[in-house]
């Protein structure tokens, strides 16, 4: 679950809010729409001016619709007309007339078609479209080519599904609490005059709850805050009514379908976008998903960039701000979640351990006398009829060890004695119910272990140390600093190396 596919969409849906400009062009349709139509044009010289104004600009003549030339070549026109494809309906917009009238189109044909030849035809939307960066290189390119009516449209559409998966996939928000969200749900405000902003969902819980159901807060963190602002920008819902609207789950037509849909076409190859793997996606599945990511790698990142160490914060807030609430539920999910990669990441080590790969760094010492104290009392275990010792029999001797485990990207932090937390005597903090990851130095805590999994992390530190000391541009001051850090990252590694019996070895 910690990498499949319910992380996918995540990416595309964040990418198509935050990079694309769909709420720009819904603004532009929108002002197109508002126009009182007259009857056909009879006026030539405002015909003249309208098309010499497309020549005096470049701007190509708008295009019609495939399904308007079909229907033309039905109704009589030549294949080979140069006027097949223009949209005179939009040409005449600026003067609120639908079309040109017959006797006035045979006369001006000749201006039209040397127009036409001139500055071509294209659809109107999206012409000068600005830069996005691709989603695979970062390379500045524009968010879309010219889209038809149907097509500017359907990307609208297609937007607004976007804003659901990214609200689900970053809230762990049940499929009728998404439904429960109205237009102007958010709320956001200075937490205590401190000036960080705290952001809020306004929703309600219906499951277990009494017919119509309860209203209920959401904590959330600033993206979503994002999806939820484009999305008021895509409906037609006006304030307090429902801002997904009713959709058929996700699945069957609903949002991934056309989600999975957009970003295997054309446009979502052109921006960079890899496939969605085929394969079902909805709330719950997105819920349990972001449970077992927030306990796998607190503090690590989503591809998506968003820090779970944010929305760790943001549903912690919203459990305690209200702890009958429906968050309540989210974050006990996540919490057991924790608990089981804790014990498995320790159960890990162990067999590690048994295998002869050491743990390094300074609580490398008090975590081999756990192992060899769990060790000693498996083989002094009378294991009856069973030949083996299995994973269940270590998980039962661990499970006090891991609970007390705190993982982050370069360690193991063993929390087992806050008078020992090396974060909390920088801090001036005498005790406190977890570890200060901010002040975390692993290579001097006590509670610290550095493992064959971390390596990557810390060969990372140093090659970019190894870069910064190379450049003539870094003061030396700094150098003095950035050497000592180059320092302490290659004797983490070389600790690790040799603790895992792997020291001398190449890698890769």
């Amino acid at each position: 679950m910690r990498s499949g596919p319910p992380a996918a969409p995540k990416l595309k849906a964040l990418h198509l809010v935050d990079v694309l400009g769909p709420h720009q062009l819904r603004a532009e349709r929108e002002s197109w729409r508002n126009v009182e139509w007259s009857r056909n044009l009879r006026d030539g010289d405002r015909l003249a001016a309208l098309v010499e104004e497309h020549l005096r600009t470049g701007q190509p003549l708008p295009r019609i619709e495939d399904f308007q030339v079909t229907k033309r070549l039905r109704s009589g026109w030549d294949p080979k007309d140069p006027l097949l494809t223009a949209n005179f309906q939009h040409v005449l917009r600026p003067t609120g007339h639908r079309d040109i009238h017959k006797a006035l189109f045979a006369q001006a044909r000749p201006l039209l078609e040397d127009a036409v030849a001139e500055v071509g035809t294209e659809y109107l939307w999206c012409r000068n479209p600005a830069d996005a960066p691709r989603a695979d290189t970062g390379e500045l390119i524009p968010w879309s080519l010219p889209l038809s009516n149907r097509s500017s449209d359907a990307l609208i559409r297609i937007a607004g599904h976007a804003c659901t998966v990214a609200t689900s996939a970053l809230t762990g928000m049940r499929s009728s609490e998404l439904l429960e969200l109205t237009v102007g749900c958010r709320r956001t405000d200075d937490a205590e005059g401190t000036g960080l902003a705290r952001h809020r969902l306004v929703s309600k819980v219906v499951k277990g709850r009494l017919r119509g159901g309860e209203v209920d807060e959401w904590v959330v963190i600033e993206e979503v805050v994002r999806v939820i602002a484009m999305a008021e920008q895509l409906t037609d819902s006006r304030p307090g009514q429902p801002l997904f609207g009713a959709f058929n789950g996700f699945e069957s037509n609903g949002a991934m379908t056309w989600l999975r849909q957009w970003v295997a076409s054309p446009a979502g190859r052109r921006m960079g976008l890899e496939p969605i793997p085929d394969e079902p996606v909805h709330p719950r599945r997105l819920r349990r998903t972001l449970s077992v990511e927030m306990a796998a790698r607190p503090g690590g990142l989503l591809a998506t960039k968003v820090h779970f160490k944010h929305l760790q914060v943001a549903t912690s807030e919203g459990y305690a701000g209200r702890p009958g609430g429906a968050q309540a539920v989210f974050h006990h999910e996540w919490k057991k979640e924790e608990a089981k990669e804790k014990l498995k990441r320790t159960v890990e080590a162990y067999r590690l351990f048994e295998q002869g790969q050491m743990p390094a760094g300074p609580g490398a010492d008090a975590l081999l006398a756990s192992f060899r104290a769990v060790e000693k009392e498996l083989a002094d275990h009378e294991p009856g009829p069973a030949k083996a010792v299995t994973d269940r029999q270590i998980e039962l001797l661990l499970k006090k060890k891991a609970s007390v485990l705190h993982l982050s990207a370069a360690n193991y932090c063993w929390f087992e004695d806050p008078a020992k937390a090396l974060c909390l005597k920088l801090a001036g903090t005498r005790s406190a119910a977890a570890p200060l990851t901010g002040l975390c130095d692993s290579a001097r805590c006590p509670q610290a272990t550095h493992h064959i999994i971390h390596r990557s992390v810390w060969q990372t530190t140093a090659d970019n140390g190894v870069v910064l000391l190379a450049s003539p541009r870094i003061p030396p001051v700094e150098k003095t600093r950035l050497r000592a850090e180059h320092e302490r990252s290659m004797r983490v590694l070389e600790e690790i190396d040799t603790a895992a019996g792997k020291a001398g070895m190449t890698w890769h």
